[in-house]
């Protein structure tokens, strides 16, 4: 299945902000968040599509709810697609 246009690279670029933004690292957040460091790794490159309950448990790990997590990741992908259409 094709992935919505930009969502892996926008998820992962906002992931790795937020954490990042927040001092965390990635063990950290993982063990806040109740979720798998190596998974959460593997978000952050790229790798994987994360299910909804990854999604949530993130949020709420970086102290957000799962629709300003979204939010923010549909800014980062509507910019990606933006730059990519002034290539």
């Amino acid at each position: 299945m094709e992935d919505y246009p930009q969502l892996t690279e926008a998820l992962s670029r906002v992931v790795s902000r937020l954490r990042e933004d927040s001092g965390l690292s990635k063990r950290r957040l993982a063990m806040i968040s109740h979720i798998d460091r190596v998974y959460l790794l593997q978000v952050e490159q790229g790798k994987y599509r994360p299910t909804l309950n990854f999604i949530f448990w993130l949020a709420q790990g970086l102290g957000l709810s799962a629709d300003e997590l979204v939010a923010l990741v549909e800014q980062e992908r509507q910019r990606l697609l933006n730059a990519g259409s002034q290539e």
